[in-house]
């Protein structure tokens, strides 16, 4: 796996330890197409990414059709030779000095996974989407400290995740790609037509879930069935695990099973503004997980119970008078087993 920030770092050192200053320093990052080099400006150290586009260049109507922001320059140059490449043309991404370096290696690094993942969309197709996404990032402010209901949110569609993981050892990690939590879904999960809605409690002295909105218990032809995945979490300084090591140890497990895979989800945690090193503590003990089915009788409030002229309503469901509904965790995961098969 390519780790820029080392290429970089690395390029920089031997920039400091010449005598004589070069103009700029490449270092080759993939031999496979696209052949990538990495590049460092003498200058001013600013970072670069060199994408080979053969010997024939995009239209001018790709070029700049391609998603910028502020700190950033997209150009293409034509080479006569660079290393054993010969007549051959660049997509050249170049870091402005006023652009934070950690964001810049971050954005170069997820654009190099993807283009060494994902082989199947055209050159064009994956830059425009991962530039697209980060456009989307710095509009929406960047990496930002989550509240901690959003913290406690994401902690329990992670565990989720990772007990997804543990249950099914071996298997793709398919589940992340039925994540819709990140990307403002109704609903947390989706596998067919049944919807996983994940909540947490961290108060002892209820059994208290917020419903958002009046739409998010809606049961429809595409959702037929929707279940409630309660976490009941204590907040400690020294027992369970925080949502740092959560999320790392559900990164590596993916990993561990699919490179593309892993690439969706850090995607989805940047869709999030998430940045895991911000997140060291609280730690979270998980005192139990319950499962309930928000069926046609299950206590809720939907649009066509409301008032003419009410909307965007949020509530609370107490989960002491919903036992009836209570079902074994087991189920949900029969619905999003590999095969598909309950």
């Amino acid at each position: 796996m390519v780790n820029l920030k080392i290429e970089f770092d690395e390029m920089i050192k031997g920039l400091n330890n010449q005598a004589e200053s070069e103009f700029y320093k490449l270092n080759v990052l993939t031999y496979e197409a696209p052949v990538i080099f990495a590049g460092i400006d003498a200058g001013n150290y600013s970072r670069q990414l060199y994408i080979d586009l053969g010997q024939s260049p995009w239209e001018e109507e790709q070029l700049s059709a391609l998603p910028k922001w502020r700190g950033l320059t997209i150009k293409i140059e034509y080479f006569e030779k660079i290393f054993s490449l010969k007549n051959r043309h660049f997509l050249i991404i170049s870091q402005e000095d006023e652009q934070s370096t950690e964001i810049y290696d971050s954005v170069l690094q997820n654009l190099v996974d993807h283009l060494l993942n994902n082989k199947e969309s055209s050159l064009f197709a994956t830059v425009f989407s991962v530039l697209d996404r980060w456009r989307t990032f710095f509009k929406r402010g960047g990496f930002r400290k989550l509240s901690e209901e959003q913290q406690r949110g994401l902690f329990g569609e992670l565990w989720f995740i990772n007990e997804w993981l543990d249950k099914f050892p071996g298997q793709p990690p398919l589940i992340v790609e039925q994540w819709e939590g990140p990307t403002k879904g109704r609903i947390d999960f989706t596998s067919g037509k049944c919807g996983l809605e994940i909540k947490t409690v961290n108060d002892k002295l209820t059994k208290s879930i917020k419903i958002s909105n009046e739409d998010q218990l809606k049961i429809s032809d595409a959702i037929s069935t929707i279940y409630l995945y309660v976490c009941f979490l204590e907040p400690s300084k020294t027992h369970g695990i925080s949502l740092q090591e959560l999320a790392e140890q559900v990164k590596r497990k993916i990993a561990d099973r699919s490179e593309r895979i892993a690439l969706i989800y850090n995607d989805l945690l940047t869709d999030l503004g998430f940045s895991e090193e911000e997140y060291g503590e609280p730690k979270y003990f998980v005192e139990k997980i319950e499962v309930y089915e928000a069926g046609e009788n299950f206590p809720r409030l939907l649009k066509e119970d409301l008032p003419k002229g009410i909307s965007h309503v949020t509530y609370n469901i107490d989960l002491t008078h919903c036992s009836d509904f209570e079902r074994d965790p087991e189920t949900v995961y029969q619905y999003f087993r590999v095969d598909g098969e309950k």
